[in-house]
């Protein structure tokens, strides 16, 4: 009968009876045989776990006892079902919901924002249906909700950031629990604008960005730094981080004590807690990888950079960014790494650049288990090389291509003529394209693209293609396209 009432509804009905389907399916009396029927013909794949969210979502109405809980309660949660229903992934979304209804005992107050807030409704949908991640975050306390129901739509600036971070750290007596739970709100926060499409992927990537630094600084501030300043390398360095990206950094020390402040900072930065590690960091980064100290002076890094570096360091002071510390040496530090890049950049040639890549394919990538957009041939990284190659083939020209940011920097290089405007298009729309994608994937704990996956499935669907068919083979023709492009290089 309810299968029959929705095809109807779903053609001629308006959004009242839509609404009356999804309550008469917690309130219908229905017994389990009927609301599971119903539920398979609405696209759940494990009717019974279906069943079982729904009767929990039932079982909490019915603890609520008065009117205007029960009045607002039977309004808001049969959009949220069928929310759940349309979402491209009822079973997440419906287990989000219950453990949401029943982990936080949801009252009239948190309902009643959110039917005040149609697009928080739809954020929080997204989240479950989009984001296992995010999901566990959202559901591990309700402190995100209240956050999320004040400000989730508010864009903040590295200025705001940490301000508010500051009053959030001020007396605090575990300062790595306080830094993990803001870092969780903010990249809750952004999470939902990315998936609600308010935020652009570049735009997701600064944000990320910006709370990674203002984390460093406030761990900075707990200690005496006025002879540290740290530097920031890679997705942190060109303002690129996504979710789950390595904190790439490196210290610059003047002093013993500095030596000393380095430690504590990291020791705090890469801290386990009870919401998990803060940030994993690159140790390979620094001057003799993980085996060598953790700060040094200019002078230091002078000298290792011209006699010791190998090739994929001098490539990576590209990136090089000061985020916090002292001013002056973080200063030096980039003139310094300028003075490497202008000097050893020049030596490094295509073929040296090729034999790392074919190196990574070999030994880094996942290419058996999918397509790894990373590190596979034709992905982020190939275009993140290369880009760096032209970089410091052609420093000495046009100093001006010194930026961190890979998609400014290829702006750059085709305004000095140096990458052709088809090259350029090439890249461009590849590399957003597979940050787009390595973003929804990480959102959904993913490396690789693997055929015939449910995560597959919903990455074709966000990544606007019509079938999975059609996204695999959207992403061999990139992967063909940039490498051909890497040809005329």
């Amino acid at each position: 009968r309810m299968q029959v009432k929705n095809m109807y509804n779903s053609l001629l009905g308006t959004q009242e009876d839509v609404h009356a389907e999804s309550l008469n399916l917690l309130e219908g009396k229905l017994n389990d045989h009927e609301i599971s029927g119903y539920l398979s013909f609405r696209g759940v794949k494990d009717a019974q776990k279906g069943m079982a969210a729904i009767n929990g979502i039932t079982e909490h109405m019915e603890e609520l006892r008065t009117m205007s809980e029960r009045s607002v309660i039977r309004e808001v949660l049969p959009q949220m079902i069928e929310g759940a229903l349309t979402s491209g992934a009822p079973d997440r979304v419906l287990a989000g919901l219950e453990g949401l209804i029943s982990n936080y005992r949801i009252r009239t107050a948190h309902l009643n924002a959110v039917k005040a807030q149609p697009e928080l409704m739809h954020g929080i949908i997204k989240i479950f249906s989009l984001s296992p991640y995010l999901s566990r975050i959202f559901l591990s306390n309700q402190y995100y909700l209240n956050i999320l129901i004040e400000e989730w739509s508010i864009l903040k600036s590295l200025r705001v950031i940490e301000e508010r971070l500051g009053r959030a750290v001020e007396g605090a007596e575990n300062l790595e629990s306080v830094l993990a739970a803001f870092k969780r709100m903010e990249e809750l926060r952004i999470g939902i604008l990315f998936l609600l499409d308010i935020l652009k992927v570049e735009d997701l990537f600064r944000g990320l960005s910006r709370l990674a630094e203002a984390i460093i600084k406030a761990v900075l501030n707990e200690f005496d730094c006025k002879g540290l300043s740290v530097i920031a390398l890679g997705k942190l360095g060109g303002r690129e981080m996504t979710f789950g990206s390595d904190l790439d950094i490196v210290f610059v020390s003047e002093t013993p004590e500095a030596m000393t402040a380095a430690e504590k900072v990291m020791k705090i930065l890469t801290a386990y807690t009870d919401m998990g590690i803060l940030y994993s960091v690159d140790t390979r980064l620094r001057p003799d990888g993980a085996r060598g100290i953790l700060a040094q002076d200019i002078k230091g890094y002078r000298a290792y950079y011209m006699k010791n570096a190998r090739n994929w360091e001098i490539q990576a002071l590209l990136k090089a960014r000061p985020v916090g510390g002292n001013q002056r040496l973080g200063r030096s530090f980039i003139n310094m790494a300028k003075e490497v890049i202008l000097e050893k950049g020049r030596n490094i040639k295509k073929d040296d650049i090729s034999a790392m890549r074919d190196r990574i394919i070999k030994e880094l990538a996942n290419e058996s288990k999918g397509i790894d957009i990373k590190l596979g041939p034709g992905g982020v990284g190939a275009i993140e090389f290369y880009v760096q190659l032209l970089q410091l083939s052609n420093a000495r020209e046009f100093p001006e291509i010194l930026v961190q940011n890979t998609l400014t920097a290829l702006s750059r290089l085709v305004k000095k003529g140096v990458v052709d405007l088809p090259g350029k298009n090439t890249f461009y729309k590849s590399y957003k394209y597979y940050r787009r994608l390595q973003t929804f994937l990480r959102l959904n704990e993913e490396h690789v693209v693997a055929g015939g996956t449910y995560v597959t499935g919903l990455a074709a669907k966000f990544m606007n293609h019509r079938s999975e068919d059609e996204f695999l083979k959207h992403l061999r023709t990139l992967r063909k396209d940039v490498l051909k492009a890497i040809d005329k290089i």
